[in-house]
């Protein structure tokens, strides 16, 4: 990532301002088996495909463009009950304005760099048409998300398992919902998908290339998202784990050095801004703190007001260029001073720790937060939000589905991906968890092993089975 030095000083650095003062080879019992090879008339993803399989991928791109469509221009949301969106707006202007990764003068990296830079970067092409310029972008994106979940599923189990993966990303809510919010779930979705195929090449061939292709996407991603900053600890693994243990260190260090070098910029600028105070964020505290008072987040009316009782403010009074933000002490000084209340308010919980760590994983793994804790929305809002959580359950039991199958025939990468989908539930047990931030790390997988999981049901359900094999074979059949 080349950035030059004037550049990096204006934008990114703010002016200083002053804060008040604190307050061997694993045994296996076989070697994973070679992806099996598609049949000759079944190799291309279109060709020979039924007309019902060529109408629903119409319908579906038709369906994510329309989405966009539908969408305000002059909202930066749609369908949604409120989020963290004019945030990013906010940082994206104070760069334009040359103030600085900053608010009123603040130095802040509660939000990655990665996407306010990309809006700034639209908002000074495309003027006050930026909203919908990104929300096109995010539309290519998507779709692109969606054909690499299928590649990945081509090769885990062939072309019929990509078409069923195709589909099932296309329609999927979640992902039609991130395509018009101008947020990063769109963005780090993309790739998360490109990091988990690359993942299952690396598991199967111990390659450079795909190791390279693990290290650079995980680095964008920690530029978007901070909790991808994790990502190379599964691609790591995926070297460790891998058939050829000679070149491990070395593909190790792509897998862990490129990210290094992607994020070292922004690492470098915190070090300047916060006076060595801060290393990769200041939101690690103030998550922390929200994981139990509050654990989905500041979704629900009442929710900042209870984060001030216990902190004395809550991030709406940090992002904001309003005169009100020079009564807070730094960023550094906030992040710190959560985190050490955060054991305190753990040991409040007492027992009850035990029904919120439940609820928190029925609101990551099954989306419980959209139908149970959607009161400030209107009537209708609620049944889209159940509707949509509906198809993901669906969509979840084909996944599952699909992994079981995927264990039976290649068990080296069954066993990968649920490390990986066990470890990020992990990571994030202490701190918030909700549908939208699964959504840009498991969704992909989702699609991927839903597509698997058709293959191994379609027998046993004819309709499924016309719909993603190829006509010849559906003829042959009949």
């Amino acid at each position: 990532m080349r950035i030059t030095l004037p550049l990096f000083s204006a934008t990114v650095l703010a002016p200083e301002r002053t804060a008040p003062t604190e307050a061997a080879k694993p045994q296996v019992a076989a070697p994973a088996p070679a992806p099996q090879r598609t049949p000759p008339g079944e190799a291309s993803l279109l060709g020979n495909a039924s007309r019902a399989f060529t109408t629903l991928l119409v319908s579906g791109i038709a369906l994510r463009l329309l989405f966009v469509c539908l969408a305000d221009a002059q909202q930066l949301t749609f369908h949604s009950g409120g989020s963290d969106a004019p945030s990013y707006v906010l940082l994206a202007q104070n760069l334009l304005k040359h103030m600085g990764f900053a608010y009123d003068g603040f130095p802040s990296a509660v939000r990655p760099p990665g996407y306010p830079l990309l809006l700034a970067a639209a908002m000074s092409i495309f003027g006050a048409k930026y909203i919908l310029a990104m929300r096109i972008l995010q539309f290519v994106i998507g779709l692109l998300t969606v054909s690499v979940c299928a590649e990945a599923a081509r090769r885990l189990c062939g072309v019929v398992a990509a078409r069923a993966s195709l589909l099932v990303g296309l329609f999927l809510p979640t992902l039609l919902f991130t395509t018009a919010q101008l947020l990063t779930e769109c963005l780090a979705t993309f790739l998360t998908a490109l990091f988990l195929y690359q993942l299952v090449l690396q598991r199967e061939h111990s390659d450079a290339r795909s190791a390279a292709a693990l290290g650079w996407t995980a680095g964008l991603e920690a530029m978007l998202r901070f909790n991808a900053g994790a990502l190379p600890i599964f691609g790591a693994f995926a070297v460790f784990s891998g058939p050829d243990r000679k070149t491990s260190w070395r593909r190790a260090a792509l897998v862990l050095g490129l990210p290094l070098l992607i994020v070292l910029p922004w690492l470098i600028r915190n070090e300047i801004a916060f006076r060595g105070q801060v290393l990769y964020s200041t939101q690690g505290g103030p998550n922390a703190v929200q994981g139990v008072l509050t654990s989905q987040g500041r979704t629900q009316p009442g929710d900042s007001d209870v984060l001030v009782r216990n902190l004395g403010w809550e991030l709406h009074q940090v992002e904001t260029n309003d005169a009100s933000r020079a009564s807070l002490p730094s960023e550094a000084v906030l992040d710190r001073a959560a985190l050490r209340a955060v054991p305190s308010l753990w040991a409040r919980e007492g027992w009850h720790a035990a029904p919120l760590l439940a609820k928190k994983l029925g609101d990551f793994w099954l989306s419980l937060d959209q139908i149970a804790d959607t009161r400030s929305l209107a009537v209708q809002e609620r049944l889209i939000r159940v509707a949509g959580v509906l198809c993901y359950w669906m969509v979840l039991l084909f996944a599952i589905a699909g992994w079981l199958a995927l264990r039976r025939t290649n068990i080296a990468v069954a066993e990968l991906l649920l490390i990986y989908a066990a470890g990020f539930t992990l990571l994030h047990l202490p701190l918030v968890m909700n549908t939208r931030l699964r959504i840009p790390l498991l969704e992909p997988l989702f699609v991927i092993l839903a597509g698997v999981g058709c293959v191994g049901l379609a027998p046993h359900f004819p309709r499924l089975r016309r719909l993603i094999a190829s006509t010849a074979i559906t003829q042959a059949s009949a």
